[in-house]
């Protein structure tokens, strides 16, 4: 709830001191949208060889459905023949997989979009600082209101003007701290950020609503 990014190789050194652990990652908003071909954290931190079960998702920035486990053979047919979701559930249909094959292979050249999200995500939460925002490492940024009421009604607020987003309220992030959960896309424009920054940054008063001052343009891919 906050976009923070694990420090995997720290991870990976408490690992190796201890012989019979195992460690799992989940990549569900990473994948496609970190590292230099879009393999995520784990390749942003060169050490996805180190990881035992590597999870991700195909519902979100590859725009599909169904996710993948990266795991050793061993592993794999151990899960094969005891999981019973998997044992018990439906194939995807072959349309599904034929198009999650397209996009996976199209991931390394998406360096742009990446570039252009991560331009959008600090400065949302360059934005945000004191709100939420400098808690962000990455396109997740939270926008802390404090009571849920209140959360609510800015919510409201922004989806009336056009931006999609939905308050988090206690017992989901603690009491005192519900908050926006922004989830940016590459395919916003810098009119878009400084549209919801200024919406993010209104506050009520006796007159009516001030927006806040937006930060200057960036060189991005308007």
């Amino acid at each position: 709830m906050d976009g923070d990014v694990a420090d995997l190789n720290r991870l990976i050194a408490i690992k190796r001191q201890y012989p019979n652990i195992l460690l799992y990652v989940d990549e569900a908003h990473a994948i496609g949208a970190r590292g230099k071909t879009g393999l995520g954290i784990a390749e942003e931190q060169s050490c996805i060889q180190e990881i035992d079960l590597l999870v991700g998702t195909f519902g979100k920035a590859l725009a599909s459905m169904g996710a993948y486990l990266v795991c050793s053979h061993t592993i794999r047919e151990y899960l094969v023949n005891t999981m019973r979701p998997l044992i018990f559930s439906t194939a995807l249909p072959p349309f599904q997989i034929a198009w999650t094959s397209f996009i996976w292979e199209q991931l390394p050249s998406f360096t742009k979009e990446r570039e252009n999200l991560l331009a959008y995500s600090r400065l949302l939460a360059e934005a945000l600082t004191s709100k939420g925002g400098e808690i962000s490492q990455s396109h997740i940024i939270p926008f802390i209101v404090g009571e849920s009421e209140d959360c609510v009604r800015k919510a409201e607020e922004l989806q009336r003007k056009g931006f999609y987003c939905l308050p988090v309220r206690p017992p989901t992030v603690p009491k005192g701290t519900s908050r926006i959960r922004f989830s940016l896309t590459a395919n916003l424009t810098i009119k878009n950020m400084h549209q919801l920054i200024v919406e993010t940054g209104r506050t009520s008063s006796p007159t009516g609503t001030r927006p806040v001052s937006t930060p200057p343009d960036r060189e991005l891919d308007r």
